[in-house]
Formats: structure tokens, C-alpha cells, sequence
């Protein structure tokens, strides 16, 4: 078993002065912390959290993305750690074109699953600008200091506003004690007051009944504002510091038994299923054995498939990445990975079936993309057994990345809606398009698709049924015709 070894980076034999520099509150702070505050008020105060007609954060999202961003590049010009790489450009790019996703479409699915992909392509990007990371950002070196730099600078600055603001106050660390010994002898004071005068005792009760009523949901949302504003705050302003001390993970050549052993038992495993893949789904040979029918049978199990392949990269990549000078590891890795294939092809044969039983949806549109993604991956840890010394992590990554992207500006919504409205006019007893915008969530985009329904009767139905969904009853109406800033997208322009 190989032993993973840890070395701080050193000048010397000394830690660098990174490490021990002490941070300071500066203009670039102020304005930064600022700006943090007013983006973590704009999330938790400026859109609805139910879900309804406008879910989750709009416009409002891509003007505080694009706002910080440029503050913190400008405020890095300033003091001269701008550093014009090309992959942190690429990456600013796609940050930016992602975070615009916010501010045209309206799909709920999508504006979730982009939050935490926009938050790291965002950190690894201005890493990369700022002279932060030492290695390549789309390098699996860098992706994983990236990764590690982005949780430090979450709490790296944490604490710069308290301690400018107790230097400037001159009471150093007596301030926070201070105020809870303050609150303490506030709350003795009162109890015993209240105990010796029943006036006093009366104006006591009904400030703590005004308090029983405070809505606890906006004590709630300003809490979670103000952490959201630390988080933030630290993360950018530590941008503009000087590097701090990683740890680089390094390896050296150990035993990789546990690695073959294992390897070898899924190469079994996964040829014996690849055999029963190859001779009844690809086929279409009927079993006895396929419970419910072929039709059943091949539209089952697929994310359990899916679940399955991503597993086996998760145990493939590092073993290739720790033993790729071992002969017998990179043999077992191609030919896991090629076993592997045939999971992913049975995976997306098994959903291509389920989509023409159901049609499309949102989550259906990811999963195919999901598992051309993992197939892409497989194919290079082929290459990669093959040909150890290829760097081909950079060049995979960016094609991950800038087709996730590519994905959010196809339109979803109106590829779904169009689809179903196609297979709703080859079975016009199809009661899917119903049933789809329930279950897929209310999107302005479904107007222009309904009006393509061919049966003018139907066609009125579905989109009264359409209507009547965006209304007060099913959802929040106030929302629809007034639009918070955060909710807001250029497509509800389109909603009626």
C-alpha cells in the first residue's frame, strides 16, 4: 500500500512569510465586505425559498457574481497579482457565462445544481488570476489544491473585520467579553428588579410578548446573511494576500496488492454483467427472468448504473494516479475501465428507452449528459493506461466544464416542452404534457410550446391547465407579475 506524505512548502527550511504575515483590514476590505453583505442580503431577503413560480436566485445572482468578481480583479490589478493565465481566463469565462444562466433562464433544477459548479469554477478561476494556485487549474494537481485553497479561504479572513474593528475601538479583546458580560448583568438586573416592583415587572412582560412575536423566520434569514457575509468576505480578500502555505500531496512507490485485488474482482464481476448486457439488452433477447416484461426490464436500473461507473472512476483514477508505473495497475484500470463502458452504454440504452416511454425532463437531460461525461472519463483512463505520461486531465476537464456550460444555454425548458409537445401531437391520448408541468415546475417557456399542440381543443386545454398553474391558487401570483430582482430572468418576459 502506498503512503501518501504531506511537505509544507518551504524557503529555507523556514515556513514562508505568507503563513506568518498579518492580514489587515484595507480600502479594498471595506469595499469588499460591503459588497458581501449586500450579496448574502440580496440571497437571503430578495427571492421566495418555496419553490413556486420564480425558484431560487435570478438576475440578482449574476450581478452580485459579476460585481465581486470584477472588484476583486481590479483590486488585484491595483497591488499588482494579476496574472493573466490562460486557464484562468478560460475558467473566468465559462464563470461568467454560467452565472449569466441566472439572468435569462428560469429553469429550477438547473439553478441548483449551477450553484456549487459556479462557486469552485469561480474559486479555481481567480486562483489562477491572482497567482494563488502554483500548479495548472485544470490540472488534477490543481483542481485538488484548488479545491483545498477554496475551504482554507472561506476561513482564512474570517476574523480582519473583528480585529479592525477592536484595534480602531482600542479595546483590543475585551470588546466581545465585554458586551456578554454587559448582556449578563443586564438580565440579573432585570429579574431582580422585576421581583421587587410589579410595574416594572408588567413592562418586562410585554416587552418579552413583543419578542414571543418577532417573525423567527427573518431572525433566521439575517443570521444566515450575516454568516453568508464572512464566508464571502474571506474567501475574496483572501484573493488579494500573498499565497498561503499548501500542502502538497506527493507519493512514493509502495505496495499496490489491495489495489490489484480489488481491480481484479471487478474485472470478473463486470465481465460476467457485460456478458449478460451484450447477449439479452443489446440483443433484445427475452428471459424468463426479466420481471415485467423486456420493455420493464430495459428501463430499469439505470441510475444505479450510472451510480455504479462513477464509483469505479472514484477507485480507478487513484490507483492509476498512484501506481501508473506498475504494469499490472494499468492493465487492470483499462480493462476496468473498458468493462466499465459497457455499464455506461447500458446505462444511456436504458434511459434512450425510458425517455421514448415518458419523454424529456430536466433531470433526464443531466443524466444523459452525466453519463456522456463518465464515458468521456473512461475513455481517457484508457489512454491513460496506456500512455502514462499523457497530461490528459487539462484537456478533459475543460471539455467537462465548457459542455456543462453549453448545457445551460441550450435551453432546457423549451427542449422538454417542445418534445413533449411533439409527442403529444403523435398520441393525442397522451396525457404526459399535463403531468410534465407538474412535475417539472411551471417555466414561461411552456407557452410558445403549448401553442404548437396540434388539436385546437386540446391546445386551449393545456394551456389553460398552463394558466391556471401560474395563478394565485397553485402558485405565488405576486411573484409572476412582480418579479423580485433576485428571482428575475429576461424569460419571464415571455410568461403571460
Amino acid at each position: 500500500m502506498s503512503e501518501l506524505t504531506e511537505n509544507v512548502l518551504t524557503e529555507n527550511n523556514k515556513p514562508l512569510p505568507a503563513a506568518q504575515d498579518e492580514i489587515k483590514m484595507d480600502r479594498a476590505g471595506v469595499i469588499l465586505l460591503v459588497l458581501s453583505f449586500l450579496a448574502a442580503l440580496l440571497y437571503c431577503f430578495a427571492h421566495s425559498w418555496t419553490g413556486s413560480v420564480c425558484p431560487g436566485p435570478g438576475i440578482g445572482l449574476t450581478i452580485s457574481h459579476w460585481v465581486l468578481t470584477g472588484t476583486v480583479l481590479a483590486a488585484a490589478k491595483a497591488r499588482g497579482r494579476l496574472t493573466l493565465r490562460r486557464d484562468g481566463l478560460f475558467l473566468l469565462v465559462l464563470s461568467l457565462l454560467l452565472s449569466a444562466v441566472y439572468g435569462v433562464f428560469a429553469n429550477t433544477t438547473l439553478r441548483r445544481l449551477n450553484l456549487p459548479v459556479l462557486l469552485l469554477i469561480t474559486a479555481q478561476a481567480l486562483f489562477a488570476l491572482t497567482g494563488q494556485n502554483t500548479a495548472s487549474a485544470l490540472s488534477g494537481q490543481g483542481l485538488w489544491e484548488g479545491f483545498r485553497r477554496y475551504l482554507k479561504s472561506l476561513f482564512r479572513c474570517r476574523s480582519v473585520p473583528f480585529t479592525a474593528v477592536t484595534r480602531r475601538t482600542q479595546h483590543n479583546g475585551y470588546l466581545l467579553p465585554g458586551i456578554l458580560a454587559a448582556i449578563c448583568t443586564m438580565a440579573l438586573a432585570a429579574i431582580l428588579l422585576s421581583s421587587a416592583d410589579q410595574v416594572f415587572s408588567g413592562m418586562l412582560d410585554s416587552v418579552a410578548e413583543k419578542i414571543r412575536q418577532v417573525d423567527f423566520l427573518f431572525v433566521f434569514r439575517l443570521f444566515l446573511a450575516l454568516i453568508l457575509t464572512l464566508l464571502l468576505f474571506s474567501h475574496h480578500f483572501s484573493l488579494l494576500q500573498a499565497p498561503g502555505a499548501i500542502r502538497p500531496v506527493t507519493t512514493r512507490a509502495g505496495n499496490p496488492t489491495m489495489f490489484l485485488m480489488v481491480l481484479g474482482s471487478l474485472v470478473l464481476v463486470y465481465a460476467l454483467f457485460g456478458y449478460v448486457q451484450i447477449r439479452y439488452l443489446f440483443a433484445g433477447t427475452e428471459s424468463v427472468r426479466m420481471s415485467g416484461g423486456y420493455a420493464a426490464y430495459a428501463r430499469s436500473g439505470f441510475f444505479q448504473l450510472v451510480l455504479v461507473a462513477l464509483l469505479t472512476l472514484c477507485l480507478i483514477l487513484p490507483a492509476l494516479t498512484l501506481f501508473r508505473e506498475n504494469t499490472g495497475i494499468r492493465i487492470l484500470c483499462g480493462l476496468t475501465a473498458a468493462l466499465t463502458i459497457i455499464i455506461d452504454v447500458s446505462a444511456y440504452l436504458r434511459m434512450h428507452l425510458y425517455i421514448g416511454a415518458f419523454g424529456l425532463s430536466t433531470l433526464r437531460v443531466v443524466t444523459v449528459w452525466g453519463i456522456g461525461v463518465i464515458l468521456l472519463a473512461l475513455l481517457a483512463v484508457i489512454v491513460k493506461s496506456i500512455r502514462p505520461g499523457l497530461k490528459i486531465c487539462p484537456l478533459l476537464a475543460a471539455v467537462i466544464l465548457a459542455s456543462w456550460v453549453a448545457l445551460n444555454w441550450v435551453n432546457v425548458d423549451r427542449l422538454v416542452a417542445d418534445s413533449q409537445v411533439a409527442r403529444f401531437n403523435n398520441d393525442p391520448e397522451n396525457t404526459g404534457i399535463y403531468s410534465l408541468v407538474s412535475d417539472q415546475g411551471w417555466s414561461p417557456e411552456y407557452y410558445a410550446a403549448f401553442e404548437k399542440i396540434a388539436d385546437p381543443e386540446k391546445r386551449a386545454d393545456a394551456l389553460e391547465f398552463l394558466i391556471d398553474l401560474g395563478s394565485e391558487t397553485h402558485r405565488d401570483d405576486r411573484c409572476l407579475k412582480h418579479p423580485a430582482l433576485y428571482d428575475w430572468s429576461f424569460a419571464l418576459l415571455r410568461a403571460r
